[in-house]
């Protein structure tokens, strides 16, 4: 096996990088934020309806409810980023 005289490790630069989007990180958290917000409140008012469902599952029934809050979370917090693409243009 060969190995070049100059191997070296490609190291990221963000100023090598397209840097100038003008993106910041605020408004990712605040996405973050607006998504589990109203993903807490949607599993909040569907609760009732949800345990109702998953105590079919028996001892999953807790494991169901955590991965359906977190699909909400995902979801509405990939909603969220998509409308405020659509209407900052």
């Amino acid at each position: 096996m060969t190995t070049p005289i100059n191997a070296e490790a490609e190291s990221y630069s963000r100023s090598t990088h397209d840097s100038n989007t003008g993106e910041s990180v605020v408004w990712p958290l605040l996405e973050c934020l607006g998504g589990g917000i109203s993903a807490g409140v949607v599993f909040l008012l569907l609760l009732p309806m949800l345990a109702d469902v998953m105590s079919s599952f028996g001892a999953l029934a807790p494991t169901g409810l955590l991965i359906t809050l977190l699909f909400l979370w995902l979801f509405l917090w990939m909603l969220t980023a998509v409308a405020r693409e659509r209407v900052g243009g």
